[in-house]
């Protein structure tokens, strides 16, 4: 009997404790509005990739950091709970962890106000060979230059894929290292707002014969772009509680199809799922599914189609 080994995700980006509070609208320049905290809860774009991709069976690596504070420890507590690996996650002594302050609407959209930090993401002193000892796939969750080119290092050197996940906010002005960054991964992620965004200033982004784009479009589904082909799958109605981390959920799940042996047509359809159910709860963590519930809701949609 063939003993196969499962597969390790390696995500590599922020820690952060979520603050959320619903408002009817986010306020205008100089307005003030009632508003009702209704969470405080792990989050940050890798712990949350982390976190969906371990539920869905993953084995599954975090290299992030926190501060020595109350929501480092409890965002660190909340990730161990998950079964995540935090070997290789740093304290840093003396800063304050990343926080987010997050303000949900009546539609369950997000805005959003990072407070950033010291800790808010690695150093490049931190990512060290031992880290990716056995890891399979590599996720970042960053554009900063010197430390996304020290793990692509490290990561092609322990022969992993590597995927990016990409926001109109975190390209610099100087967009060239980003340009080279995308150019260096295996698998981009990037929402179709994102997009626009970017390709504004660097141009149209195109799928190669070793670059696969998966575009997430919200409540109207996704596409994955790869060999020459487009493949799009129709989002679904769902009754939205809070968008934060929706898109991380369905970055995690297309992870987790694709490690497991899938083609890109099935991850996208558990992806697009997986982001859709997700949002179903407050903060980036709570609502990440399982593998029962995704499969639970594919045969509910082919139930549906049968009796129609």
């Amino acid at each position: 009997m063939t003993n196969r080994k499962r597969p390790v995700l390696l995500c590599i980006g922020d820690i952060d404790m979520d603050i959320i509070i619903t408002v009817p609208a986010p306020p205008g320049k100089d307005q003030k509005i009632d508003g009702k905290c209704v969470a405080r809860t792990a989050g940050g774009m890798a712990a949350n990739v982390a976190v969906g991709a371990s539920r869905l069976g993953t084995v599954t690596r975090l290299l992030g950091v926190v501060g020595d504070d109350e929501m480092g420890r409890e965002a660190l507590s909340a990730l161990n709970y998950e079964g995540i690996d935090l070997t290789h996650s740093q304290v840093r002594v003396g800063v304050p962890t990343f926080f987010c302050v997050v303000l949900v609407d009546a539609e369950g959209e997000k805005s959003l106000v990072k407070a950033v930090s010291p800790a808010y993401l690695p150093q490049v002193s931190d990512v060290k060979a031992a880290s990716f000892d056995g890891v399979t796939h590599v996720h970042m969750t960053f554009t900063k230059p010197d430390l996304a080119f020290a793990v692509i290092a490290q990561a092609n050197a322990a022969g992993a894929s590597i995927s990016l996940d990409l926001e109109a906010a975190d390209v610099p002005d100087d967009c060239g290292d980003v340009t080279k960054l995308i150019e260096s991964v295996d698998l981009l992620f990037i929402s179709e707002n994102s997009r626009k965004a970017v390709e504004q200033r660097i141009g149209c982004l195109l799928a190669s014969a070793c670059r696969s784009i998966v575009m997430t479009r919200g409540p109207y589904g996704a596409s994955v772009e790869q060999h020459g082909e487009i493949y799009e799958v129709s989002g679904h109605t769902i009754d939205v509680v809070d968008t934060t981390g929706a898109g991380d959920a369905f970055a995690a799940a297309y992870l987790h199809y694709i490690l497991s042996g899938s083609n890109a047509v099935k991850a996208l359809q558990a992806a697009n799922i997986a982001g859709a159910l997700s949002t179903q709860a407050y903060g980036g963590q709570a609502g990440m599914v399982s593998k029962t519930q995704i499969e639970e809701f594919l045969l509910a949609q082919k139930n549906e189609i049968d009796n129609a």
